[in-house]
């Protein structure tokens, strides 16, 4: 199935910088093909966990509030 810009508008995404198996470069690709309905929170960590994986305070707080609100980052974050 193809990704688009169009569908639900609350998608989020979470990537570790250094993912030996799913590379930075295609979630980058994956979060243009979403368009504005997606967020990305880009985790500098490496691994292929993310959530409450790393100890990164700032991914996991941005993805906790999204769980419990399901309202999106205003913008795509770094931590």
């Amino acid at each position: 199935m193809r990704i688009t810009s169009r569908g639900p508008a609350n998608v989020l995404l979470i990537q570790n910088l250094r993912d030996p198996s799913t590379p930075y470069s295609g979630a980058l690709k994956m979060r243009r093909a979403f368009g504005q309905r997606a967020r990305m929170v880009a985790v500098d960590s490496g691994g292929h966990g993310v959530y409450l994986a790393n100890g990164n305070a700032c991914g996991d707080r941005t993805v906790t509030s999204f769980l419990t609100t399901g309202n999106l980052p205003t913008r795509d974050k770094s931590c």
